[in-house]
């Protein structure tokens, strides 16, 4: 090895390369360079020195490429030239210069895709390099030999320069199934000004879901506009239905099928063509475009330039073809490279006769109208059903006894399987209707919910494309009626049996031979419809009864309702019952719970209206068959010489007991009234009896009510017994009160 004179070796050891440029080595010394570059490039990759790993690589192929080892100096070469800093940072000189030893080595080596990468980045502008004149790249493996099978490269446009740019767009962010998408396809050539204009093969654009691939195939044509350089021409393609080839960068080997169109594929330096096609989707989502591959096959090769990135499919404008010059649309900066696709809007109409509210407990029936408005005709199925808390919304029911069969439904299912919220319709044709009816039981309780109505159906013309049509209607199911319920006790004129002789009164074949009580029940009941309704019947029913007695109840108003009543919304209606309950055995003294539970009978104000039962809980009567009570009633008034109203009021104590009660009583005086009676005495009461003192009351007020306060003294366990009011009296703390009218 002989050393330039430019280095003085008196105070440093000799540097064994520190220009391998201007160092000429001797054969002998190659070897031993390539054992130094090898560890080097170990030594410096494990310190990340991306750089130096790189010139080392180079520095190495070209010592392979002195020692004509044509095989690894194009490994080391190609180590540089793919994945180097050199084409990420755009040092396009240096890469030019790799690019012609990749492209004399390849061709050394008869490595043909290596060939094909160098040769079709070698067209593009960005090189300084620039080609001979005409020169046309179908023809770069012309020197080659015979090379079988024939050659593919397929170029990712991440990884490798092109000379040709390729960018989509559609033609509006949304769309809809089944109906027509616009979408453009750009490819505009960056090749050198004096290279041969290149033909593609065929385009394919691929998509994620939703649409099938788009395969434009060259088709050369006569008179077809060409641009000059820097200019662009539109075209329209009208797309058929076809099959592509397998796809390599997948495992599958079968043809998909795809929409396939022809237009010229000739692209000069310097030109650009907008294809634009319409498509139509038939699943909703979002489609977005997976890759782009431009192909050129030759008789000698097959090239394929990949785009799948969306930062190389960017398209800002969208282009129109007209009769001078391609009119453009601005994408904007998110540009369009991909579309939401909503389902198909449904013209098909769904007629539901619903309002907005209903009763509790109220069967609704109904007809409801589907109509077909789409251009052909269509298969529909119908489902229905109410949404909320399960337990409280209503079931809705198809009546299928008078809807028609489908002609495409299969005889072999079973139609009982099918759930009574769904029906099938079958077809129906175009600008027709069909009703079918159907019908829900509400429930007792109060509470809201919405209805799902859903028409799936499809066009006969189009099977494939499922469509539906949905209304939904917010329902409130509320009480028709609220009630308020008055209990007081009455006083029994029918006798008490004899403690000491109980069958005197009480024949042997009666089963209930006990005490007997009876109470009334005063129900004011008002309408909370926003309709008028008519009211069939009220009742009051016992739901359970305790501890050994019997109840019987009748309707005590003082005009009962023979027929039917109408009540507007806000209006109250009263109704009394008599409840009378009778212990079953004499010696029974335990306390008996009724339960009870008002029935209204109504219906809406049309003649065809089902009748609704509305049942509205009461408050339990508690009857303390043993213990004794203090009942207050008042007679109708009389008159005195005067004018002057007399009140007869009679106080019935009632010992219930097996012992002998005694009480006293107190009449206390008041300045609302003057009476006449006992002002005190003593009864005393043999087990099972009763007693009645009488009083009349001179009301010295009028218009109000007036409470004479009795005071009841139970003297054997000194206690003060209520006093409760009957018929039209009303009971306080102090008494019963009785109403005295205003002075006429």
């Amino acid at each position: 090895m002989s050393l330039p004179p430019l280095y003085d070796t008196f105070l440093i050891r000799e540097p064994l390369r520190d220009d391998p440029f201007a160092v000429t080595h001797n054969p002998s010394d190659i070897p031993t360079l390539i054992e130094v570059y090898s560890k080097s490039i170990s030594h410096f990759t494990e310190r990340n020195r991306e750089r130096a790993v790189e010139r080392l690589q180079y520095e190495l192929a070209l010592l392979y490429i002195r020692e004509q080892k044509w095989n690894k100096a194009l490994r080391f070469l190609l180590a540089v030239y793919e994945g180097s800093s050199w084409r990420r940072e755009g040092w396009w000189n240096l890469l030019g210069l790799l690019r012609e030893q990749v492209r004399d080595v390849a061709r050394a080596c008869r490595d043909a895709e290596a060939v094909l990468r160098a040769e079709w980045e070698g067209l593009c502008d960005c090189f300084p390099t620039k080609l001979e004149v005409g020169y046309d790249f179908s023809r770069c493996l012309d020197g080659l030999g015979d090379l079988s099978p024939k050659p593919r490269a397929v170029l990712k446009a991440e990884e490798s320069v092109s000379c040709l740019s390729t960018t989509f767009g559609f033609g509006s962010s949304q769309g809809n199934v089944g109906e027509l998408l616009l979408a453009q396809v750009v490819i505009k050539s960056h090749a050198q000004a004096s290279t041969a204009p290149i033909v593609l093969s065929h385009i394919l654009i691929s998509f994620d879901s939703g649409l099938k691939d788009i395969k434009i195939e060259h088709q050369a044509k006569e008179g077809s506009p060409s641009s000059s350089s820097g200019g662009l021409d539109a075209f329209d393609v009208v797309l058929t239905t076809g099959s592509t080839n397998p796809d390599p960068f997948t495992s599958t080997s079968s043809h998909r099928k795809c929409n396939i169109g022809t237009c010229d594929l000739t692209f000069s330096p310097g030109t650009a063509k907008a294809i634009s096609f319409s498509l139509i989707a038939k699943d909703a989502g979002v489609v977005r475009v997976a890759s782009i591959t431009s192909t050129i096959e030759t008789d000698s090769f097959i090239l394929e330039h990949v785009v799948s990135g969306a930062e190389y499919m960017h398209q800002a404008d969208f282009w129109f073809a007209s009769t001078s010059r391609p009119s453009r649309r601005e994408a904007g900066n998110k540009g369009l490279n991909e579309i939401r696709i909503h389902p198909k809007p449904p013209r098909v109409q769904i007629g539901l006769p619903l309002k907005k509210e209903y009763m509790t407990d109220e069967s609704v029936s109904m007809d409801v109208e589907i109509t077909n408005e789409e251009d052909d005709d269509v298969e529909v199925t119908l489902e229905a059903r109410f949404l909320g808390q399960a337990d409280l919304v209503p079931v809705w029911m198809w009546i299928t006894d008078e809807a028609p069969s489908s002609s495409s439904e299969d005889p072999l299912i079973d139609k009982q399987s099918r759930p009574p919220s769904e029906i099938v319709l079958g077809r129906i044709v175009q600008s027709a209707s069909h009703k079918v009816k159907a019908s829900f039981m509400s429930k007792s309780v109060p509470t809201d919910a919405v209805l799902e109505v859903k028409a799936l159906y499809h066009v006969l013309g189009e099977p494939d494309t499922p469509i539906s049509k949905v209304l939904i209607h917010e329902v409130i199911f509320d009480r028709p009626f609220e009630a308020n319920f008055d209990i007081q006790p009455c006083v029994d004129t029918k006798p008490w049996p004899s403690y000491f002789y109980p069958n005197d009164l009480n024949g042997k074949d009666e089963t209930a031979q006990g005490l007997r009580q009876i109470w009334h029940s005063n129900t004011r009941l008002a309408s909370f419809a926003a309709e008028p309704l008519v009211v069939e019947d009220i009742a009051l029913k016992v739901l359970d009864i305790h501890e050994g007695a019997i109840c019987n109840i009748s309707n005590i108003s003082p005009t009962p309702t023979p027929s039917a009543i109408t009540l507007a919304p806000k209006d109250l209606h009263e109704s009394q019952f008599q409840i009378t309950t009778q212990k079953l055995d004499l010696d029974d003294r335990r306390s008996t719970t009724i339960q009870f539970q008002l029935q209204i009978r109504w219906r809406r104000n049309h003649a065809d209206a089902p009748i609704a039962t509305t049942r509205l809980a009461t408050p339990d009567l508690l009857i303390p068959f043993g213990e004794p009570r203090v009942l207050a009633s008042a007679g109708p008034p009389t008159r005195a010489d005067d004018d002057t109203p007399i009140i007869p009021l009679s106080y019935t104590i009632e010992n219930p007991s097996t012992h002998v009660l005694n009480v006293s009583l107190t009449m206390e005086t008041s300045d609302d009234f003057a009476f006449s009676g006992p002002k005190t005495t003593t009864v005393s009461l043999v087990p099972v009896t009763r007693k009645t003192i009488t009083y009349n009351m001179m009301p010295l007020v009028r218009g109000r009510w007036i409470t004479p306060r009795l005071r009841v003294l139970d003297t054997g366990f000194r206690q003060v017994l209520r006093v409760a009011g009957t018929g039209g009296m009303r009971s306080e703390k102090g008494g019963a009160s009785v109403w005295v009218d205003a002075e006429e």
